[in-house]
């Protein structure tokens, strides 16, 4: 029999090491792919289910994107799934979420009637959405509501809706939807009244200017320096988030393009360094307008002119708005862009990471107190392009988005 007792084997302090090595690589390789496949799995599905939709055997080209679905369930939504049907509140009752909707844009004969508002709606119904957009003062000036305006019962064209804005809006939330609507501000081409009221001036004689000669079919244009615009826009303004719409978008806040001799004609005022206030100021009569209601204001820009340094309405520190709707129209950025401060090739890099790049861009431009939402047009990407841009979207954590 052995002698000298059991032999007691000691590991080392560096053999202990490596071995805590090797198990804390284990944890992390496994914490990474947890990660990896939760990313993968938020990001991709809803991609998956697009394309899954746009291939499929039954869609049509007419079918809207089914845009994911997210469902966030708090305690306080668990507590009132319990509660008796007698304490839900009607869906025209209930408060959308805050500045998160993901919103599909109605065409204009969805405002021909409540029938065909109805159709519009259930045509969107089964799509995911969760709101929907209408424009109810359309780019050249028509207004597809019924309105009380009497500035704007003086163009014998300008009203071309008769349902009234509350009637609008009520069909829209009782089917469920988050109402939105689009107003635009200054490119107006009515001719109010005899005088044209609210439109830019030619400062020799009073009379209103024209973007073209007239035999060459010249348009007025609303003019933000004008009393008469702001109390219209104002007045616009107010009716419509009065009746019911949960947020009002506000696009069209831009000058025309002036020629040289426009500039003279019309006087310093649209010369001046400064002119932009005057954009800033007729955006914050609208924003104003809109707060004193229960809705909120919401201003569309242009990504491509943001990052061309054109968009003269958008200098965030004097901006009266928390929300901009940003939108990204790929043909029209610039082919390089400073991007803080370093000169980006935007148009070689593919579609993920050029939407990513500009957004983010604009999102630091614009300050972290606003809310960026991206706004995208179905017709102007590729397939693949447009399923590129919703990842990179998505991968922002964009909470809101509209899709035209």
């Amino acid at each position: 029999m052995a002698k000298g007792g059991r032999k007691i084997y000691r590991t080392s302090a560096n053999h202990r090491k490596k071995r805590t090595r090797k198990v804390l690589k284990v944890i992390l390789v496994i914490i990474l792919l947890a990660v990896l496949v939760f990313l993968g799995y938020s990001i991709a599905k809803p991609i998956h289910n697009y394309i899954l939709n746009k291939t499929g055997e039954n869609v049509t080209e007419d079918e809207v994107w089914t845009p994911p679905v997210v469902t966030e369930k708090t305690e306080e939504t668990a507590t009132e799934e319990n509660e008796t049907a007698e304490t839900v509140k009607p869906p025209e009752e209930e408060a959308p979420a805050e500045n998160k909707f993901s919103a599909y844009q109605l065409p204009i004969t969805a405002l021909e009637s409540q029938d065909a508002l109805v159709t519009a709606l259930n045509n969107v119904k089964d799509s995911g959405y969760t709101a929907v957009t209408v424009p109810l003062k359309a780019r050249g000036g028509k207004i597809y509501y019924n309105t009380t305006s009497e500035l704007a019962k003086t163009s014998e064209d300008a009203i071309a809706g008769t349902m009234f804005a509350g009637q609008i809006s009520s069909v829209i939330r009782s089917n469920g939807f988050i109402a939105i609507a689009y107003v635009n501000l200054l490119e107006d081409n009515n001719r109010y009244g005899e005088s044209r009221k609210g439109s830019y001036r030619i400062a020799s004689d009073d009379s209103t200017w024209l973007d073209n000669a007239p035999s060459k079919g010249g348009k007025p244009w609303l003019s933000p320096f004008e009393t008469d615009t702001q109390e219209y826009v104002k007045f616009i303004s107010s009716e419509i988030a009065g009746a019911g719409f949960d947020y009002v978008v506000f696009d069209g806040a831009m000058f025309p393009a002036f020629r040289n001799s426009d500039l003279s004609y019309i006087g310093e005022k649209v010369k001046s360094e400064t002119r932009y206030k005057a954009l800033i100021n007729i955006t914050a009569i609208a924003a104003e307008a809109v707060k004193s209601t229960n809705a909120t204001a919401i201003l569309s820009v242009s990504a491509a002119d943001i990052l061309a340094g054109t968009e003269e309405v958008f200098k965030p520190s004097e901006l009266n708005f928390e929300m901009l709707a940003v939108e990204f129209v790929p043909s029209e950025l610039p082919a390089i862009a400073l991007i803080n401060n370093e000169e980006v090739a935007l148009a070689e890099l593919p579609a993920n990471n050029r939407a990513f790049v500009v957004f983010s861009e604009i999102q630091r431009l614009a300050g972290d107190n606003v809310t960026i939402v991206p706004v995208l047009k179905q017709s102007d990407f590729s397939q693949a392009d447009f399923n590129e841009t919703i990842t990179a979207i998505l991968s922002l954590d964009c909470e809101s988005y509209i899709i035209q």
